[in-house]
């Protein structure tokens, strides 16, 4: 990523500022944009091709600003709405819409409304407009920024411009994720503009999880939303092709979620857009489904129908599998620390009709806190079940930073396995209570 770093010189010779420039790309490729250069009041930002164009040329205020040819984003009429637009203003101290939490894993949350930045429906397609979103583990979500640069508040002088040629004083550019830049594009800039409101004396806040969510309720609503609450996520089929909606095997006229994994194939799932789960967070899960008659519930293999991931690679805490008859809690197998595995049969996989799951997880990294509690069609198969590795564990020993853990279903197996397997998923949801997912 190329970066543009400037040095504001006060009165005096004083240093009262430095900015340091460059691009906001997210995991998926794509850069933050204000979209052609313009500076007029509420011009839509959205997500671009990577350039070196000024709309591109991004600094992270101290004070949470987040700004572009010197001026701040923030939500259309300071809304808090999910999917809200996020537009350019002029920068105004009494704003906390303008302020944004910048995270170690890459969200970028909105204070006002706790949201964070994300592309319509997390696509990551050139030109989709950017919005608020509920914070969800996807890589359109995942943004790597500029370092911080911090305003003088001793001063009412405006924050400085970026300049598109080298300055003669430099400073050690921000740390960035491994991402490969995309191709540049070039877009002719309009004149560059200035704020003539100082920036207000907060602190950016920096934190190495995802924003925590005291309350959270999410519904898969197939029959009335297709995939609408589901992240875009082609990578998630490999050797299959992409679910698709239904209608039900089960319930007259509703819909459901179809998977199809040939022999051979691995991965077919999709991912709620939901946050993440963190330390001490206490949810209720429900898992409706149904396995025709032919599904290969004998296999001996690891065959996941749902799991728990954590962030980044690695064996999942937590997963529900089909195997040797029987669906099964599992998981452990990625622990840092090595392998600490279990496997809970819960009921026989029946085939040719429903099942119904309510899991109860307090998720923790701590052994002798993490809790699972299942019950199958209303009665319960598992009680305050510990695991040995935890609820949540973090992606290697090296990595402590992305120990949350996100809600993936669908059908992840042994490429081993020769028989076709085909289910359909008929409904979901998130519930901080019982009565929520009931």
């Amino acid at each position: 990523m190329a970066l543009l770093i400037g040095v504001l010189i006060g009165l005096g010779g004083q240093a009262s500022a430095a900015t340091v420039t460059g691009q906001v790309h997210d995991v998926a490729g794509g850069c933050l944009e204000n979209a052609n250069d313009s500076t007029a009041t509420n011009n839509a930002q959205w997500l671009n091709t990577c350039g070196t164009n000024p709309g591109q040329q991004w600094s992270r205020w101290s004070d949470g600003t987040l700004r572009v040819q010197g001026r701040c984003i923030d939500t259309l009429n300071g809304a808090t709405g999910n999917g809200t637009r996020v537009v350019l203003v002029v920068c105004s101290t009494a704003s906390t819409s303008q302020r944004w939490t910048f995270y170690a894993s890459g969200y970028i949350q909105n204070q006002k409304s706790q949201t964070c930045l994300a592309p319509s429906n997390n696509k990551t397609t050139a030109k989709t407009p950017i919005t608020i979103a509920v914070c969800a583990n996807t890589n359109a979500q995942k943004w790597t920024v500029p370092a911080v640069s911090t305003p003088d508040t001793t001063t009412t002088a405006p924050p400085p411009t970026t300049t598109t040629t080298a300055p003669p004083v430099t400073t050690t550019p921000p740390a960035t994720t491994t991402t490969t830049a995309p191709p540049a594009t070039t877009i002719t800039a309009p004149p560059a503009t200035t704020t003539t409101t100082a920036p207000p004396t907060t602190t950016t806040t920096t934190s190495t999880s995802l924003p925590a969510q005291t309350t959270q309720t999410w519904d898969s609503s197939f029959t009335s939303s297709g995939f609408g609450n589901f992240d875009d996520t082609p990578w998630n089929n490999v050797g299959a092709s992409a679910p698709v909606i239904v209608d039900s095997p089960v319930t007259s006229g509703a819909k459901a979620a179809q998977f199809t994994m040939p022999g051979g194939g691995t991965r077919s799932e999709i991912v709620p857009t939901t946050a993440e789960f963190s330390e001490g967070q206490d949810r209720w899960f429900r898992f409706s489904f149904y396995l025709p008659a032919g599904f290969p519930a004998q296999v001996t293999t690891w065959q996941v129908i749902t799991q728990w991931k954590n962030d980044g690679t690695g064996s999942p805490p937590l997963e529900i599998t089909v195997g040797k008859g029987n669906l099964n809690l599992e998981g452990g197998y990625g622990y840092p620390a090595g392998p600490r595995t279990f496997a809970q049969p819960l009921a026989p996989a029946v085939t040719g009709q429903s099942t119904d799951l309510v899991l109860h997880v307090l998720f923790s990294r701590d052994p002798s806190k993490g809790t699972v509690d299942v019950w199958r069609n209303g009665t319960q198969v598992l009680a305050g079940y510990k695991p040995a590795g935890g609820t949540l564990y973090p992606t290697d020993k090296k990595n402590t930073a992305t120990s949350n853990s996100y809600w993936k279903m669908g059908i992840y197996r042994d490429s081993a396995i020769t028989q076709q397997a085909r289910y359909t998923i008929e409904s979901a949801k998130v519930g901080n209570t019982r009565a929520q997912v009931d």
